[in-house]
C-alpha cells in the first residue's frame, strides 16, 4: 500500500511526536489527539533499543560530551515497547496514520509486529545501509530524511532504495534543533526531486513560514515536531510547534496547491549538523579485538552510534585490509585504517612542535595520557562534561611539569542546563553559580598532578543567551551589570576565570541560540578594563562575529589581544561555520598569526572541531600549519 497516494490532501502532514512525550504515556496520547484535531495525516514516534544502538564503551574511553548528554536524555525519556504498542492501537482507533522511526535492527524487528502503515528512516541513519535494506524488505512505504548528509551519501542511499524496489519519499532536512533560516537551503528540494519523484520537507525551524515555502517548492510531505510546551526539557521541544501553531500550519498547507521551481547544486553541513552527525550518527566499530596484521572480515565489524568513526557506507572498503594497530573491541575505525601508513603505537606519535608562546591541546580526563604520549605540549586544556565533574582525576592522570592548568567548563550541566550567570530565574542563576564554583574546585584540585603550575585558568561562557531573538543593547548593559555583581560571589581564588568571547549564533546541543554577552569586541574591552580581567579569545568565534556585524576582523584581533590570557585557534566561515581546520575558512592566518606571536605569554590550543578523531589528526595538522606559517613569516 502506498500511503502517500491514499491521502485526500496534496500534502501529507506528519506530526512528529518523537520523544516529546518525555517518557509520559498520557502526554503521548494527548499529542496524538492534538495532531488529529489539527488535521494532520500522521503521527510519528521513535523506537530505540539502547543496548543495540550504542556501542559498549571501554572503561578508559568515555563518550564525547554531546553523546553523553544524548544518551542520558534518551534513557530518561523513552517509553517501553508495550506502551508503544498501545499508542499504535490508539492511532488506529483515532483514525490517524501511525509512523515510527526504528533506530536499530532490534527496534525494526519489534516494530514489524506492530503492523505499522509507514516507516521513517531518520537522517542519522541515511548511511546505515543494513537498516535501510532490512526496512525495505517489509514492503512498507518509507519516509527517508536526508539531513546531515552529503550529496554522495544521498545518491548511494537512493541507489540502494531503488535496487530493493522500495516505495519511498525523500525529505529535505536540516538536522539542527532549532535550525537557522540561512542554513535550510530550501532550493535543494529541486535536486531531491530530480533524484526521486516523491519529495518532502522535515523542518526544525522556528515558526511555520519555511514549511509553507517548502510546499510551494514541491514538497508533498511536511513533517514537523509537535509539543505541548516548548519550554519542556529535551532536545526537540524548542524546534517544535505547539498545538495552535500546528493547526495554523495544516490550515495554511491546505491552501497551497501548486509547486514552484527551485534550484541547487550541492549540499553542505551546518555547524549544528556537524555536531549532531556525530552525536546521532553511526560508525563502523570493531566487533572483536584485532592484533596488528589481522585481516579484517565482515564478522570483525559492526555499526554503532555515535558517528565518530568511519561512515557505515564505507564498511566494505575495510574488508581484506590488515590491521596496522591494536584495535580493541568497541574501537572506532578511521580513515587512517584504510591508508598504507604504519599506524602501530610506536609510530603514531605526532612530531614535536616549537612555538614562541605556550601551546597545548584539548583533552578529556580519559584520553589525556594518550595525547601526551603523542607530542610535547606545554599544557593540556581539560574539556569537561557534566559526567567528568564526578570523575576522580587520579584514576586517569600522572604527574606533569606543566606551568599552566586550564579547565574548560562543561557546555551543559545537569538537566540539560547551560551555564547562565545572568539568568532572570533566581534558582537557575544560583545553580549556575554553584556549577561554576564546582569547576573552580576541580581546577584547583589538579595541582596535585601539575604541582609546578603557576596559573590555573577556567574557561567558561557565562551565559546571556536568548532562544528566539537577540536582546537589545540596553538589556545587554543590564546583564553586564548583573554579571559584575555575580563575579564577586564566585569562589574562584586562586583560579582565574577566563570568560570566552562568543559568536552571535552559538550551537548548544546541536541547535541554534542567540548569544548576547561577550560578542561585540568593544563591549568585551570595556568589561575587561572595568573589572581588570582577561578573556579566552576564540578566534573562530570572533571571525563569525565580524562576518555577521561587518566588523574589521584584524582590528578586532589587535584590540582584544592585550586583554587575552589564552587563545582557542580554529578557522571559521560565514556566521556559523565554526571550528574549521586552519586554512579552510575566512581568517587571514599570516596576518593573524603574526599579531598573536607578539604576545609570548598568551597560551593557545588548536580547537579544531573533532580534531581529536583519528588519533588527533586534526590537532596535528593545525599545529603543523601554524608552524609552517611561523617559518614563512
Amino acid at each position: 500500500m502506498n500511503i502517500f497516494s491514499s491521502t485526500t490532501h496534496q500534502v501529507f502532514v506528519i506530526a512528529e511526536i518523537g520523544n516529546n512525550h518525555n517518557g509520559n504515556f498520557d502526554w503521548a496520547v494527548e499529542l496524538i489527539d492534538v495532531a488529529k484535531e489539527s488535521g494532520a495525516d500522521c503521527v510519528k514516534f521513535q523506537l530505540r533499543n539502547m543496548d543495540s544502538l550504542y556501542r559498549k564503551t571501554p572503561a578508559d574511553d568515555a563518550e564525547d560530551l554531546g553523546v553523553e548528554y544524548v544518551k542520558d536524555l534518551l534513557a530518561r525519556m523513552q517509553l517501553d515497547p508495550d506502551r508503544h504498542l498501545q499508542l499504535r492501537k490508539y492511532c488506529k482507533q483515532k483514525g490517524i496514520t501511525y509512523c515510527c522511526s526504528p533506530w536499530d535492527l532490534k527496534s525494526l524487528k519489534l516494530l514489524e509486529t506492530f503492523e505499522p502503515e509507514l516507516l521513517k528512516i531518520a537522517s542519522a541513519d541515511l548511511t546505515n545501509h543494513p537498516l535501510i535494506h532490512a526496512a525495505s524488505q517489509l514492503n512498507l512505504p518509507l519516509v527517508v530524511s536526508t539531513g546531515m548528509s552529503t550529496d554522495e551519501e544521498i545518491l548511494q542511499t537512493v541507489g540502494l532504495l531503488n535496487s530493493t524496489g522500495a516505495i519511498y519519499a525523500l525529505l529535505h532536512c536540516n538536522s539542527t534543533y532549532p535550525a537557522a533560516p540561512e542554513d535550510i537551503q530550501l532550493p535543494y528540494l529541486k535536486k531531491l526531486g530530480d533524484l526521486h519523484g516523491f519529495i518532502g520537507y522535515s523542518g526544525h525551524e522556528r515558526g511555520i513560514a519555511v514549511s509553507y515555502a517548502a510546499v510551494a517548492l514541491g514538497a508533498r510531505i511536511i513533517e514537523r515536531h509537535i509539543t505541548l510546551d516548548r519550554s519542556l526539557e529535551g532536545p526537540d521541544h524548542l524546534a517544535s510547534l505547539e498545538p495552535t501553531e500546528l493547526k495554523l500550519l495544516v490550515n495554511g498547507i491546505r491552501d497551497i496547491e501548486k509547486a514552484l521551481q527551485g534550484s541547487s547544486t550541492t549540499r553542505h553541513f551546518s555547524q549544528g549538523e556537524r555536531l549532531n552527525r556525530e552525536n546521532l550518527g553511526k560508525s563502523v566499530v570493531c566487533a572483536r579485538a584485532l592484533s596488528i596484521g589481522d585481516s579484517i572480515t565482515t564478522d570483525d565489524l559492526e555499526i554503532k552510534s555515535p558517528g565518530r568513526g568511519l561512515s557505515p557506507a564505507r564498511l566494505n572498503e575495510l574488508l581484506g585490509k590488515r590491521a596496522k594497530r591494536v584495535i580493541h573491541k568497541g574501537d572506532f575505525l578511521f580513515e587512517s585504517d584504510l591508508s598504507d601508513l604504519d599506524l602501530t603505537d610506536n609510530n603514531m606519535s605526532a612530531k614535536t612542535y616549537r612555538f614562541p608562546l605556550p601551546w597545548g591541546i584539548p583533552v578529556r580526563f580519559h584520553d589525556a595520557k594518550r595525547f601526551l604520549r603523542q607530542s610535547n605540549p606545554d599544557f593540556v586544556e581539560f574539556h569537561l562534561s557534566y559526567a567528568d565533574m564526578h570523575c576522580i582525576p587520579a584514576d586517569y592522570l600522572d604527574s606533569y611539569d606543566h606551568k599552566r592548568i586550564i579547565v574548560h567548563a562543561p557546555e551543559l550541566f545537569e538537566n540539560s542546563e547551560l551555564l547562565d550567570l545572568v539568568s532572570e530565574d533566581d534558582a537557575y542563576q544560583k545553580r549556575s553559580i554553584e556549577n561554576l564554583n564546582a569547576v573552580f574546585r576541580i581546577g584547583n584540585s589538579l595541582r596535585q598532578h601539575i604541582p609546578e603550575a603557576a596559573e590555573i585558568f577556567v574557561v567558561a561562557n557565562v551565559g546571556g543567551f536568548s532562544k528566539d531573538a537577540p536582546i537589545s543593547e540596553s538589556k545587554r548593559n543590564d546583564y553586564y551589570s548583573i554579571l559584575l555583581g555575580i563575579l564577586h560571589q564566585l569562589e574562584c581564588r586562586p583560579v582565574e576565570l577566563l570568560i570566552q568571547n562568543m559568536a552571535p549564533f552559538p550551537w548548544h546541543f546541536g541547535g541554534q541560540r542567540f548569544q548576547n554577552l561577550f560578542v561585540f569586541p568593544n563591549e568585551i574591552i570595556q568589561f575587561c578594563e572595568r573589572e581588570n580581567t582577561r578573556i579566552c579569545l576564540d578566534i573562530s568565534h570572533l571571525m563569525m562575529t565580524c562576518n555577521h556585524f561587518d566588523l574589521d576582523f584584524l582590528r578586532s584581533v589587535e584590540s582584544l589581544l592585550p586583554h587575552t590570557a589564552h587563545l582557542h585557534i580554529a578557522d571559521a566561515k560565514g556566521v556559523n561555520g565554526e571550528g574549521l581546520q586552519i586554512g579552510e575558512g575566512d581568517i587571514p592566518w599570516p596576518e593573524v598569526w603574526q599579531m598573536i606571536c607578539k604576545y609570548p605569554n598568551i597560551s593557545f590550543i588548536p580547537e579544531i572541531w573533532q580534531g581529536h578523531k583519528d588519533h588527533g589528526a586534526g590537532f596535528w595538522r593545525a599545529l603543523q600549519t601554524l608552524e609552517t606559517l611561523l617559518v614563512s613569516g
